[in-house]
């Protein structure tokens, strides 16, 4: 009981952050769904048939939704599906943390010389998440509740509860899964692994509603199994068999990360791949770029750098693909032409390519910035901040740094993403201006940047909590961009979100005004997190 308690403790700040996102999310879609679906029956039906016909085109990310002209279909879709993968990456960054993250700062070692057992560590962190992550569905469910009453409509309680069910049952598998791959791999690339994994599992599920064959595979995902039920509109369906999948999910992956955690040493991993032979020193080494800023940390980070311009890329083929298929489609709605219109301004291909591509790159890039976080966090606390500055290396220093390491690594992404773009848009037809795919590829560098800053600041100022809320920073800057128009807030309110202010660089070119303001942001960021850093003792 204790170890559970402490486990929540250590994770209290990704409680109350996820918490809190899920309840705004959930209810400031309820409210926006009672001032855009309209008040008489056929106004309704009319907005329900326009979501229909948008998401039926967007059907590789998410599952085509249910009587969206009700709250429920339109919150479960807008609300709950979001929600789902919002928690597969806070599972992903907690699973990693317990099980990487707190072995460099002492934390298992200490809870193992207390007395607890391998395996009751790993139980006590898994339940752990499982209550966070039940609160945090009740957000949720709150939420949704809170803007149906505002709206004088009820809703059936049971839905509710399985819909949020739903969410505890696809992200506390979510959590095993990665719990077991960062007992496999080495500390440093934890993460990065467990990432690719779950990001493989969604795009396996994701993709097999539009290539048939991959629907042989699709039953390897968790996330197949949680769109097998949408119980929250009318005439909804909740599969319970699905549920049972995705609990056994849980307690076989939890069980075999236990496993996996017996047999392995503090600080290393299970899966070793041979290495050559070499004669242990403990001499500092001679080779003069390690001297170098910037250049020694694009070199440590070089694997993690490596996989995410290779996934980039691979999704960037994927992407392209499917843009004819969706462009044909929409193209068949005469009713969407007003609205395609508004995006592409007679350039379909590269609008949707666009609106679909980039936004799934900003999403990545917000999530590697995110990665960066908790990386700085860490060497706050495992000793390696407090080796730097012994250099000696001033504070300022180390934050400058830290922040063009991240800068140049996104440059090797964006470069090989960027001209995978290209080239398979170039193979399948699709005419791209080269010059707007630079531009637009280069934006999400100080995309990114606006992130990295704020993380920045936040590792500075409480690095125990700076990813949790700089998690909940980037979703709200995520809504700000979804719902600005509908809620019609001021203009400045709406320039805080980097989403917004990256627009549609591929279609209409870079906009001035809006990358000056993500320089200026970030510098803002950037400064702040310096003068933060000067005044607090590395560890408090």
């Amino acid at each position: 009981m204790i170890a559970i308690v402490f486990g929540l403790r250590l994770g209290r700040w990704g409680v109350v952050g996820f918490s809190l996102a899920a309840f705004v999310s959930t209810l400031i879609q309820t409210v926006g769904f009672y001032q855009i679906a309209g008040h008489t029956p056929g106004e309704r039906i009319a907005f329900g048939n326009s979501i229909l016909a948008l998401a039926s085109q967007f059907s590789a990310l998410f599952p085509p939704p249910i009587r969206p002209d009700t709250v429920g279909g339109y919150v479960e879709f807008r609300g709950f599906h979001p929600l789902a993968i919002l928690f597969a990456v806070w599972a992903l960054a907690s699973a990693t943390g317990a099980a990487r993250g707190d072995e460099e700062r002492g934390i298992v070692e200490a809870a193992l010389g207390a007395g607890i057992s391998r395996l009751g560590l790993i139980a006590a962190r898994t339940i752990a998440f499982a209550i966070g992550v039940v609160i945090a569905a009740a957000a949720a469910a709150a939420g949704f509740l809170v803007g149906v009453a505002s709206g004088h409509e009820s809703v059936s309680p049971l839905g509710v509860i399985e819909a949020s069910g739903l969410l505890v049952a696809v992200g506390l598998s979510c959590y095993a899964l990665s719990l077991l791959v960062a007992q496999l791999a080495a500390v440093r690339v934890a993460t990065a692994a467990a990432g690719v994994l779950l990001l493989a599992l969604f795009l396996l599920n994701s993709l097999s509603r539009v290539f048939d064959s991959l629907s042989t595979w699709r039953w390897l995902s968790p996330f197949r199994y949680y769109d097998l039920s949408q119980p929250l509109p009318p005439g909804g369906h909740f599969e319970a068999r699905a549920v049972v999948v995705l609990v056994g999910v849980s307690v076989v992956a939890a069980a075999a990360a236990a496993a996996a955690f017996e047999f392995r040493d503090l600080g290393s991993a299970l899966v070793r791949p041979p290495r050559r032979a070499s004669r242990v020193s403990n001499t500092v080494s001679g080779a003069a770029w390690w001297r170098w800023p910037v250049w020694r940390g694009v070199f440590e980070r070089r694997i993690a750098t490596a996989v995410w311009a290779v996934g980039m890329a691979a999704l960037a083929i994927v992407f392209v693909s499917l843009t004819r298929t969706i462009v044909q489609v929409l193209l068949s709605i005469p009713s969407l032409l007003p609205y395609l219109s508004i995006f592409v301004r007679q350039q379909v291909y590269p609008g949707v390519l666009g609106f679909t591509w980039f936004n799934v790159a900003q999403l990545l890039f917000a999530a590697m910035a995110i990665t960066y976080v908790a990386r700085w966090s860490a060497e706050d606390s495992d000793g390696r901040l407090e080796l730097a500055l012994s250099q000696p290396i001033s504070r300022a220093a180390v934050v400058v740094e830290r922040v063009a390491t991240l800068v140049a690594c996104a440059l090797v992404i964006v470069t090989a993403s960027g001209a995978t773009l290209y080239y398979a848009s170039h193979v399948q037809g699709i005419d791209l201006n080269a010059g707007r795919v630079v531009a637009a590829s280069l934006m999400l560098i100080p995309f990114a940047l606006v992130f990295a800053s704020a993380g920045s600041l936040l590792a500075a100022w409480n690095p125990r909590a700076a990813v949790g809320l700089l998690g909940a920073f980037a979703f709200a800057s995520y809504l700000d961009t979804e719902l600005g128009s509908i809620y019609k807030l001021p203009l400045w309110v709406q320039d805080l979100s980097a989403f917004k202010l990256f627009g549609t660089p591929l279609l209409t070119g870079v906009d001035g005004r809006n990358l000056a303001l993500l320089l200026l942001l970030s510098l803002v960021g950037l400064a702040s997190s310096i003068l933060a850093m000067q005044r607090r003792d590395v560890g408090a």
